[in-house]
């Protein structure tokens, strides 16, 4: 079972709005995190980027602030939606920036057009990320930065006093690494760079801590719960007391929640 998330397939998922929505959400978390990532490419004004699954198209108007009038910035997204929801946060914005519905494993842009390609929260969702890699590589200047940022879905944590609701949890992590495509994509990132030939590989690594509210909105918790269950690993009643509890924690503000984020950042040859 993979890809309950929807993100492989934004246009096909049948609830595009919810994902856009749930992108804008995800920004207010990783912000300083992103930015840190910025500082590793380096960036000059009059540099040209590109980002590589462009989502809501936030990130590209706060890569326009760095690069200045002389610069370029361009975003590419396989989903139609996300490019629509980019163009609305690109023009609210006045700013200059290309925007333009693509695939990562065929960039429409000629070889080493690029200062910096970055793509955040992408890999995951790709079942042959070298090549997507190999494609970023082909779009930047020698001497120029490539960036990849993704999570583990293996790693975090949720803190848990019962045994059987630990149980439920670890039954979560285990659904949640079968509903995407490549789930240890994190942890994959920086021995993927270096095989690639990139030098002065960089990598970044942060814990996000977060609320029940959060826990709830960010992480998928009924699909997955509804995946472990279908995969026979826990029962229906299990699922609900595993949500009695943790809103239990929420009410006794006892509830804490963490994952791991990585920024993995190389040179071209």
């Amino acid at each position: 079972m993979k890809e309950q998330t929807g993100f492989s397939d934004v246009d096909g998922s049948g609830r595009s709005d919810a994902l856009v929505d749930y992108l804008t959400l995800v920004a207010q978390h990783v912000g300083e995190f992103r930015r840190h990532g910025y500082d590793f490419m380096r960036l000059r004004p009059g540099d040209s980027v590109l980002d590589v699954g462009c989502g809501v198209g936030e990130v590209c108007v706060e890569l326009a602030a760095i690069v200045g009038a002389r610069g370029r910035i361009a975003g590419v997204d396989l989903s139609a939606a996300m490019i629509d929801a980019a163009r609305r946060t690109v023009a609210a914005s006045g700013l200059a920036i290309e925007l333009r519905p693509a695939s990562i494993y065929e960039l429409p842009f000629a070889d080493a057009e690029f200062d910096a390609v970055r793509a955040e929260r992408v890999f995951q969702h790709l079942d042959n990320p070298e090549a997507a890699l190999r494609e970023m590589m082909r779009v930047t200047k020698p001497g120029g930065r490539v960036l990849a940022s993704d999570p583990d879905h293996a790693q975090g944590g949720l803190a848990l006093d019962d045994p059987a609701h630990r149980r439920v949890y670890e039954a979560l992590q285990r659904a949640m690494a079968r509903m995407i495509v490549n789930p240890h994509s994190g942890t994959r990132l920086r021995g993927m760079f270096v095989r690639a030939g990139l030098r002065d590989v960089q990598q970044l690594v942060k814990s996000f801590d977060f609320n029940h509210t959060e826990f709830m909105q960010m992480f998928f918790v009924h699909e997955r719960i509804a995946a472990a269950a279908a995969a026979g690993e826990i029962t229906a009643r299990e699922g609900e007391e595993f949500l009695a509890a943790i809103e239990e924690r929420h009410r006794a503000a006892t509830f804490y929640g963490s994952a791991i984020g990585y920024t993995v950042v190389g040179t071209m040859p």
